[in-house]
């Protein structure tokens, strides 16, 4: 059988993935203490700059999704690059903190939004339709590689050349990395001749995926505003990411407060991406085969083992465990939720409907700040913890009350596979 195009191009959203989430959100952590000391001001403060962040792309994210359904793909995620590597030209020559706030809620934003997990995901659905959910968890695993190798890359710049030179060398890398590929590889859907290719699967897929809308239906924002399913993906996914942003960007700092210096996070933030990018692989096959919901069961669990674990005085093997259970819990984000929109609302409104959870994902924005003002306040993290179990329920409940077509394998199906 000759080779699908299809997996180039998931191979390219992988790369672009790593790079700007890699760089805007997992090295983000790397940032406070250097920012911290420059601008006097205290962890909580520095956090509002990443609660701006994921503010301002959960409230442009509809726009986003939209342009994917329409625009060439491919273009967009060149701008998206451009736009966060003169961010970091710009950070790097900030004389005070209000600048920083203004690049990272404009042009970071931009880079993250075009050439992030929504142009790769929305892609992968379109060049695929038999294992799909597959597809899907493999194109989750860039922003994981960004994680495995941009943390101790981005801490060595720092310690050899200073935050603000770093800073001038990764928006190099940023452009080099992410244009040439996407202007080679991307297309928005495969040509006539290579759809062949997984046409011949298609008959399999509508047995693997009974529970998949027909790819063809455009879902209009009144329709899937008035659909149940819709809303209880928004409050689980929101409040469990909430969760997550909040230990994961504050790990670092929290580190330093057990003797745990920025080097050695950095090492355990790679492992945790490593694990990361495997168990997504693992989720996004799972979800061709297995209930959802109760692999986001069992991802809630492991938050909830690392927080009890960050209530106690760590070693720094204790640490390296909360980043490996954080790495397991935030691994079933995008792929479960990627797979429950591609199977509940289609495809061809794949982008719209990722899009529209946007705005609601601005709630997310909060964790990191949340718990960097209760350790600013408190003089620790304890109080935060006890908030993020509790905000764990209502995310619990809502994702049981999901309902979905369950799927069903066909023994033949799954034999001609």
């Amino acid at each position: 059988m000759p080779w699908y195009h299809g997996w180039n191009v998931v191979f390219a959203g992988l790369v672009f993935q790593a790079v700007s989430f890699g760089v805007a959100l997992y090295c983000f952590t790397f940032f406070v203490e250097p920012w911290s000391s420059e601008f006097s001001v205290g962890r909580g403060e520095i956090m509002v700059i990443f609660f701006i962040l994921q503010g301002a792309m959960g409230l442009l994210a509809p726009f986003a999704g939209r342009a994917m359904d329409r625009l060439p793909i491919r273009a967009l995620v060149c701008g998206g690059a451009v736009s966060l590597a003169l961010a970091l030209v710009l950070a790097a020559r900030a004389t005070a903190l209000w600048q920083l706030m203004a690049i990272y809620g404009s042009f970071v934003v931009g880079g993250t939004l075009l050439a992030g997990p929504l142009a790769a995901q929305t892609l992968t659905a379109r060049w695929f339709t038999r294992r799909r959910g597959f597809a899907l968890g493999i194109s989750t695993v860039g922003t994981s590689m960004g994680g495995f190798f941009l943390p101790p890359l981005v801490t060595w710049l720092q310690a050899e050349y200073g935050w603000r030179d770093a800073n001038d060398i990764l928006a190099v890398g940023v452009v080099l990395a992410i244009v040439p590929l996407s202007l080679l590889v991307i297309r928005n859907a495969p040509r006539p001749e290579e759809s062949v290719i997984e046409r011949h699967a298609a008959v399999a897929s509508a047995g693997a995926h009974p529970g998949i809308s027909p790819g063809s239906r455009a879902w209009t924002v009144k329709a899937v505003f008035g659909e149940p399913t819709f809303w209880f993906m928004v409050i689980a996914f929101s409040l469990f990411s909430l969760v997550n942003g909040g230990l994961q960007q504050n790990l670092a700092p929290f580190g330093l407060d057990h003797g745990i210096d920025a080097r050695d996070t950095a090492w355990v933030m790679s492992a945790m991406a490593l694990l990361m990018a495997l168990w997504k692989v693992v989720i996004g096959a799972l979800t061709d085969r297995v209930e959802v919901r109760w692999i986001f069961v069992f991802s809630v669990a492991a938050v909830l083992l690392a927080m009890l674990l960050m209530s106690t005085s760590l070693t720094f093997v204790e640490f390296g465990m909360v980043g490996l259970l954080l790495g397991v819990a935030s691994a079933a984000h995008l792929p479960l939720l990627a797979a429950i929109v591609s199977r509940h609302f289609g495809t061809a409104s794949f982008g719209l409907v990722m899009g529209l959870i946007g705005p609601f994902s601005t709630l997310a924005a909060a964790g990191p700040w949340i718990a960097g003002e209760i350790r600013d306040t408190s003089g620790s993290y304890d109080a935060a913890l006890l908030v993020f179990a509790a905000l764990l329920i209502p995310a619990l409940i809502s994702i049981l009350l999901l309902k979905l077509t369950p799927v069903q394998r066909n023994p033949a199906v799954a034999n001609a596979a």
